[in-house]
């Protein structure tokens, strides 16, 4: 069972992943106390936990604020991204692991999610499919830090994605990468998931760029 500081960090990080609480926008503890109907003791200590996860700053004497988004700062984090996913997409051919029924699967679910146009469960079905692979790698610490780079790649994906501008050949390239993995093609692995990761990058800072201009 939930306890109640989980249950708001919990609320809270949905609120900021899918634009609930705006980048920028201030986290006012009256306010957000009476919001979650909390006190402010579980309220601070999940402020505390999404800081660390980098979706809150909070600046001494001045309280939170939701982190803003910034061209550079999504530039880098995808830099990050594209190379821990190429290590586990390498690993994962090493060992030959064959997720191409769990990816059937999934897309199956997007194409659900599409047709009632839900974007959220398709940004969750998205980061499913990479966790699987990282899973796949056999290396723990990889998983953790690919788990943890998610919650600001899906608050660049909930921001500047739309269901019009969604990438449409996402899980036919998700589906090209799990079955060069399963053949144990770690090269083109490799270079599957750059070029996917790329297209990824590539739209979250077009729309980042065009919000600002």
């Amino acid at each position: 069972m939930l306890t109640r500081h989980q249950s708001v960090e919990d609320e809270l990080r949905e609120a900021i992943l899918t634009g609930g609480i705006l980048p920028g926008a201030r986290l006012l503890q009256v306010e957000l106390a009476e919001r979650f109907g909390v006190s402010r003791i579980p309220l601070r200590e999940a402020l505390r936990t999404l800081q660390a996860e980098g979706l809150v700053v909070i600046e001494p004497n001045r309280g939170a604020i939701c982190r803003p988004l910034e061209a550079k700062d999504l530039a880098d984090l995808y830099a990050v991204r594209q190379s821990l996913e190429e290590l586990a997409v390498r690993s994962a051919a090493e060992r030959f692991a064959d997720v191409r029924v769990e990816s059937a699967a999934l897309r199956e679910r997007a194409l659900e999610a599409t047709d009632r146009r839900d974007l959220a469960a398709l940004i969750v079905l998205d980061r499913d499919f990479h966790a699987l692979l990282a899973e796949q790698s056999g290396n723990a610490h990889l998983a953790r830090t690919l788990e943890r780079c998610w919650s600001q790649i899906m608050r660049g994906m909930h921001y500047y994605f739309r269901l019009d501008v969604y990438p449409k050949d996402v899980w036919a390239e998700h589906a090209a990468i799990a079955r060069a993995v399963a053949l144990g093609d770690g090269a083109l692995a490799v270079a599957l998931s750059g070029e996917h990761i790329g297209h990824s990058r590539a739209a979250i800072l077009e729309g980042l760029r065009g919000a600002s201009a």
